[in-house]
């Protein structure tokens, strides 16, 4: 996987299953956070898999919160430089 280094980034960790993709931008966007890059990969189909959130602006308590009691999402850690 290779994924963009910004400012602002979400690390996750999920289950690799339909949907999960869908559910995290819908968060995002209901959390004002805009999407400048998505970065995925993956061990082997169905198990776990990583994704590279590159946003605008840093994530609130409350989006934190939000995705990371999103089913199927394994943890979230918010990266700023």
């Amino acid at each position: 996987m290779e994924a963009v280094i910004s400012k602002n980034m979400l690390v996750l960790n999920n289950m690799d299953v339909p949907g999960v993709i869908g559910n995290l931008g819908n968060i995002l966007g209901k959390h004002n956070l805009n999407i400048a890059g998505f970065h995925l990969g993956r061990v082997e189909d169905g198990g776990k898999a990583v994704a590279i959130i590159n946003i605008d602006s840093p994530p609130t308590t409350e989006a934190l919160k939000e995705l990371r009691n999103t089913a199927n999402v394994i943890n979230v850690n918010s990266v700023t430089l």
